[in-house]
Order: structure tokens, then C-alpha cells, then sequence
């Protein structure tokens, strides 16, 4: 079912549709609307409250997500995209359909004026929906965006990718056994020559003996500070995606709203006067980019790109 099937008849079951960034419809519970004629409903059977403000209601949601078959991110982009349009179109001056419901109309003060339509009198009660349980519970058990797993088993690019990483800590891991081992034999064989020589040249006299002692000692941390520091193999640090774009601030709120209740780590920032950003922070190297991006889009379909 398309997101303009499902909007009327949400309404005429629940009697309230809230549509983010535009308002609240209301059905006058008193009519029964598959009782109606096609032709038409009486006067005032749909009131129309508008709210730039308004949110989105998990009710709605679970309803889209059931008669669609889809994951709640993807019932949400239909949602976002259809009612985006709508805003564009309104912008524009022309009028923004509703089907089933009416149209709305932005007057020359930025008001939203409706117009109530005639029914949609098709029932989607029917509608098998049993495959989706699994999908959607299955979806709510991921509460956080996972790079740890592997994007195809079969892909030669990260074979090459590990391969390179292995090949790196094993040459690593060989340096920093060689190294210590050598530096060792150094340190604890020039402090026997330097003891020798001192007592094979220097007479049995406590001012020579002591003489020859900070010379001694002088040199044992010189060779120990020589030593080199193991070669640190793990890369650290972290970056920020671009994970999508909003012209409207309420439509962007709400989305960051959602991410932020699933534990995402994101920022909602003001790009310019017209568009508004949703920032995702990756505690990963810069490295990953690619990586990450690549996950981005096959679980969520997010295009994203890297904050500069």
C-alpha cells in the first residue's frame, strides 16, 4: 500500500491524523464514512488544526510499518518524502492533495487553508500482514548502528583489507621482539667492559674508584633511553557524517528525535537559513569512511558524506 492509501484510512478508523509540519485533521465521529455515498459527505465531516509543530506518533508509524511490510526506517522516509512534496508544492503555490481527505492551500500570509474531498471507500482491514511482524521485531531489536559486521563474506576487498592489517601486525609484532632483545644484550654488556677497564687502569685509590663511578652511571641511561618505543599498530580517532538534509526544521526535529531514541550518537545543526543537517559522529579512524558510508546505505539507504 503507497503512503496516500494508507493516510484516510488511518483517519477514518482512529478519527485523528496528525501529519508532522502541517497540522491535525479530525473526522466527526458521529459519521460513519463507508456508509457514505462516493459522491460526497456532508459539510464540516473533516476539520482541519494547523501546526507547524506538530510530530510524528508512534501510532501512525506502527500503522504504516503493518499495512506496508517495510522496516520503521523505511515507513519513515515514505512518510518524510511524501509529506516533503506536499511542502514543495505548497511553496510553490499550488495546492497539496490528500486523498480521500481534501487538499491543502498556503494562502499569501503563510496560513494553511483546507478543502475537504470526497472518500476513499476501499478497506485494506484485509490486508494479511502476518510476515511483517517478524521483520519489524526483529528491526527493534537493533538499538544501535553496528560496523563490527562483515559487508560480504565473498568480497575480494576485504580480503585485501584484512590481509594488509594482518601482514602489518605481524611485521609489527616480530619488530617489537627483535628490538628489546638486542637492546638488552647492549645495556648489560657495556657496563662489565667499562667496570673492567676502570679497575685495570685505575690505582686502588678512593678518589680514582669514585671518579670513575658517575662516568659509569652516566652512561647506563644513555643507552637506556636509546631504546626505541614499540610501533603502535591500532589506529584511534573519529569523524562526522552527513546523514541527511531537511528544509524544514520540524521535519528534521522529528528525525533527530527518533535516531536519538535509538541511542544514536547524532546532531541536528543549521546548515543555512533554508537547510538543516543531521550529523552522525563515528567513534571509528577516518580511515573507515568508506567502510561506514557503504553501511550507511545498505541498512538504512542513507546517502551520506563526510563533515570537512
Amino acid at each position: 500500500m503507497k503512503i496516500q492509501d494508507l493516510l484516510p484510512q488511518y483517519l477514518y478508523q482512529q478519527k485523528k491524523l496528525t501529519l508532522p509540519g502541517l497540522g491535525t485533521f479530525e473526522l466527526n465521529s458521529a459519521i460513519n464514512v463507508y456508509e457514505l455515498k462516493e459522491e460526497g459527505w456532508p459539510e464540516n465531516t473533516i476539520t482541519f488544526s494547523p501546526n507547524r509543530n506538530a510530530t510524528l506518533s508512534d501510532e501512525l508509524l506502527a500503522y504504516i510499518v503493518q499495512h506496508t511490510g517495510k522496516m520503521k526506517p523505511l515507513a519513515f522516509s515514505d512518510l518524510e518524502s511524501h509529506l516533503s512534496n506536499g511542502v514543495q508544492m505548497l511553496n510553490i503555490g499550488k495546492p497539496f492533495p490528500l486523498k480521500g481527505i481534501g487538499s491543502l492551500t498556503k494562502i499569501n500570509n503563510g496560513d494553511l487553508v483546507f478543502h475537504q474531498g470526497t472518500p476513499a471507500l476501499e478497506k485494506i482491514d484485509s490486508i494479511n500482514t502476518d510476515h511483517v511482524k517478524d521483520r519489524t521485531a526483529e528491526q527493534d531489536e537493533i538499538n544501535e548502528i553496528d560496523f563490527t559486521h562483515s559487508p560480504e563474506k565473498s568480497s575480494k576487498k576485504v580480503i585485501i583489507i584484512l590481509a594488509s592489517v594482518l601482514a602489518v601486525a605481524l611485521i609489527a609484532w616480530a619488530v617489537y621482539l627483535a628490538m628489546p632483545k638486542k637492546q638488552t644484550a647492549d645495556v648489560t654488556e657495556e657496563p662489565e667492559t667499562t667496570q673492567q677497564d676502570t679497575l685495570a687502569a685505575t690505582p686502588p685509590a678512593v678518589t680514582d674508584t669514585t671518579a670513575t663511578k658517575p662516568d659509569t652511571a652516566s652512561r647506563k641511561p644513555d643507552s637506556i633511553v636509546v631504546a626505541p618505543t614499540p610501533v603502535t599498530v591500532t589506529p584511534s580517532g573519529t569523524f562526522q557524517l552527513v546523514i541527511q538534509q531537511f528544509k524544514s526544521k520540524a521535519l528534521a526535529q522529528q528525525k533527530f528525535d527518533v535516531l536519538k531514541l535509538r541511542g544514536h550518537n547524532v546532531e541536528l545543526k543549521m546548515k543555512d537559513s533554508t537547510r538543516y543537517q543531521i550529523i552522525l559522529n563515528v567513534n571509528r579512524p577516518l580511515s573507515d569512511t568508506t567502510y561506514v558510508r557503504d553501511s550507511l546505505k545498505r541498512w538504512y539507504l542513507w546517502k551520506s558524506y563526510l563533515v570537512k
